[in-house]
């Protein structure tokens, strides 16, 4: 007989939701006399993250997809807009000014996202967890690497970080502006020590083998060179979050399959731990030492007042883009999926849509800067407008049932590690441009791609068989 799972009243999915519900109340109590639809639209906002807690966070996934989408919807669409509405009622953090009719829009396309997505992630995961054919035994194996692959694929990632990395720290240094040339060394090249440390991680605690002395070796030189090329005085934090969260989850994969570990781990980094490394990041010349515990909790507690968290307001500025001048059919869309052509080559191609916005808000009100997101919310609605939204959800749920199947296989050491990476990688897609992030993900696959050609090769094999054959007795006839 089947029975009911008891639900923890102290887990962390129900203090989330309290923690939900409570800030609603306080939202509500504050701008009550905003307007009905105002309150009832974020109402609905806060019912569909809910909805969207209970509902689209599997404790069978894969991958932590599921989870990342999730403390998105919460920490842009919902929390970060209400303290910043209650902050600042007439004016968004993007420096537009405020309609209420169209705040009402703007929540109920953030809940119509995060409702289908949620309704189409539980259909697509359940027909994705029907039976499948039987596989043959050998294809659940997966073989070693050679001392040989390992070595040479360690001796590739000294070179590319000896030649490439002073180049990147000159460009940090000297504020370098960015360049198709720079963004494949920093992207794919210096990415090549994460990938390849990530999967040969994987290969270690999977194997079940005996870890020697040599590997560790390998893995902490590997893990330096990581250090030296993903930091906070290199790279911002939706590059470094994701090397550093996967390495954790691959390293400790047993104990991160709980869906409960997953997202106390994922939560506690990006409400407290990414807020706080801003201080390093957005401040070069800062130190740990000169950092006090105060600098850190005030930085925490003002982040979410900052252009970060601009996602929602760039939803509302997307709406008030197609109300004025009607959506784009497509023509956004298409700019990100052919991200690699040169505007050179191509004269009309469309900015990314950060950038599109931000010239709105340049000409319209008094946005001094282009470096905005544009969360995948605006993307679909720009485009499509409603159906639009619904698309992008669709086409979300399905990349993350894709992300929990890759996961899963274990005949390829590269999928799991990979998985993991593309889901907190995904924060970024869903933050956007969608142009910028399809960019940085395409540099990330190719270097994961090719770090797991070169730990596959088989150096060395051959010499191991002539010695098996040459240890037989040959006859002759």
């Amino acid at each position: 007989m089947k029975t009911k799972a008891s639900i923890n009243l102290f887990g962390p999915r129900v203090l989330l939701a309290l923690i939900i519900v409570l800030i609603e109340v306080m939202f509500i109590n504050s701008l009550a006399s905003a307007g009905m639809e105002f309150i009832l639209s974020s109402v609905v906002v806060t019912i569909a993250v809910l909805i969207q807690l209970r509902f689209a966070i599997r404790p069978t996934s894969g991958s932590p997809a599921d989870i990342v989408v999730f403390i998105f919807s919460w920490l842009f669409l919902d929390l970060a807009p209400k303290l910043q509405l209650i902050s600042m009622p007439q004016r968004l953090i993007n420096t537009s000014t405020i309609a209420v009719d169209r705040v009402a829009l703007t929540n109920l396309i953030c809940a119509l996202f995060m409702i289908a997505f949620t309704l189409l992630y539980e259909f697509l995961s359940r027909r994705a967890e029907q039976p499948q054919p039987a596989r043959p035994a050998a294809a659940d194996s997966q073989q070693e690497f050679t001392w040989a692959a390992v070595a040479l694929t360690l001796v590739i990632c000294v070179i590319v970080v000896g030649l490439a990395a002073p180049g990147a720290y000159h460009s940090v240094e000297n504020a370098v502006a960015a360049t198709p040339t720079s963004l494949v060394i920093k992207r794919f090249l210096l990415f090549v020590p994460s990938a390849t440390l990530l999967i040969l991680l994987n290969e270690t605690v999977r194997s079940g083998r005996k870890v020697l002395f040599s590997r560790v070796c390998v893995l902490l030189l590997l893990l330096l060179l990581v250090m030296i090329t993903v930091n906070p005085y290199t790279e911002k934090r939706n590059a470094i979050g994701p090397v550093y969260i996967a390495l954790l989850m691959v390293l400790f994969q047993n104990w991160f399959a709980s869906r409960t570990r997953r997202l106390l781990l994922l939560v506690s980094s990006m409400v407290l731990i990414f807020p706080a490394i801003t201080i390093f990041t957005h401040n070069h010349t800062q130190t740990i030492g000169n950092v006090s515990l105060s600098q850190f909790s005030d930085q925490i507690a003002d982040h979410y007042f900052s252009i970060n968290y601009d996602s929602w307001a760039n939803i509302y500025t997307a709406v008030e883009i197609v109300k004025v001048h009607s959506m784009q059919w497509g023509h956004q869309l298409m700019g990100s999926l052919l991200f690699f052509v040169p505007s050179s080559l191509w004269s009309s191609k469309p900015l990314a849509t950060g950038i599109f916005l931000a010239d709105y808000l340049i000409a319209n009100y008094s946005m001094w800067f282009t470096n905005l997101s544009a969360p995948l919310i605006a993307e679909g609605y720009l485009d499509f407008g409603p159906g639009g939204v619904v698309l992008y959800a669709a086409a979300l749920a399905w990349f993350v049932v894709f992300l929990n199947r890759l996961a899963l296989r274990r005949d390829n050491y590269l999928a799991f590690p990979m998985a993991t990476y593309a889901a907190v990688f995904l924060m970024i897609v869903l933050r956007g441009s969608l142009m910028i992030a399809l960019g940085f993900a395409a540099a990330a696959f190719l270097a994961f791609c090719f770090a797991s050609a070169l730990l596959s090769m088989k150096v060395g094999v051959r010499h191991r068989l002539a010695r098996l054959f040459g240890a037989r007795p040959v006859m002759v006839a």
